[in-house]
């Protein structure tokens, strides 16, 4: 009979039934992750990674800083007194606030998710300074590259301090991040400028190198294979990076984590054997 066939669907009803089934927004994609961006006076590690493993490089790459400030604290309380001992009440009410869910207590580590290919970025609270823990992080793999401890995670670019493009006055900015290393004292030093610069329009490499070279003054020679500091400067989209390392940053493989934990017969023959 005719009055029991299927009803037909309504049009809008269909329409939506359709967005639905792909996902909404009109069937497309949107990228999972965390929402939240780099904001200006952020400090932290840029981390660059195997494309489509940026999801678990950013996993990794929290779990290792956390068991970095861990392993510290961890030295750190041993270093103490056994007086401490004695105050078991202080012991157990330190235990039992720990286990206290709170609001209040911020995130050491935050990964956050860019709009590029093979590259996130980690904010790091102020307490805690993301060019010396990388660094020790790659001292300690370069000493001990059996001990891998990473899987996903490339190269580390930690950077001490982040404006946004489209505000940043770049001479002012670089002068306010270099002024420990090249204005507040000492003999001259020679230095380097490493720029990378993706997906912005109002930097080029260019204009990058001769802005902070000019910042960092003629009374300092460039050096670009012996230099005593090099300079990373990072434009990824709205956002501009600057950070330093030392003289053994090539010998560190750049940061590279995973250079450092599997090194060629090529490095490893290389590398000054001790006396």
């Amino acid at each position: 009979m005719a009055g029991k066939g299927k009803r037909s669907m309504p049009d809008n009803m269909s329409a939506q039934s359709s967005k639905k089934r792909k996902g909404g927004g009109g069937g497309q994609w949107r990228k999972p992750g965390n929402k939240a961006g780099i904001e200006g006076g952020d400090w932290g590690v840029f981390v660059s990674c195997d494309i489509g493993k940026e999801s678990k490089c950013m996993s990794e790459a929290v779990d290792l800083f956390t068991q970095s400030i861990e392993g510290s604290e961890k030295v750190d309380d041993g270093d103490k007194s056994d007086s401490d001992e004695d105050d078991i009440e202080a012991m157990i009410k330190k235990e039992v606030e720990g286990l206290k869910p709170s609001q209040a207590k911020s995130r050491p580590f935050q990964a956050i998710r860019m709009d590029l290919p093979c590259l996130s970025f980690i904010r790091f609270d102020k307490s805690i300074d993301p060019e010396q823990m990388v660094h020790q992080l790659c001292l300690d793999a370069h000493a001990h590259p059996e001990k891998k401890r990473s899987r996903y995670i490339q190269r580390m670019t930690p950077v001490k301090s982040v404006r946004k493009t489209l505000s940043v006055e770049l001479e002012s900015f670089a002068r306010d991040v270099l002024k420990p290393h090249f204005h507040s004292g000492g003999p001259p030093k020679k230095y380097a400028i490493r720029p990378v610069v993706r997906s912005n329009k109002k930097f080029s490499r260019d204009t990058v190198i001769k802005t902070v070279a000019d910042v960092v003054g003629p009374e300092h020679p460039v050096d670009l294979k012996n230099y005593d500091i090099l300079i990373n400067v990072m434009v990824i989209q709205n956002v501009i990076g600057i950070g330093v390392a030392g003289s053994d940053y090539e010998q560190l493989k750049k940061y590279n984590l995973a250079e450092l934990y599997t090194p060629t017969a090529a490095a490893q023959a290389a590398e000054p054997s001790e006396v």
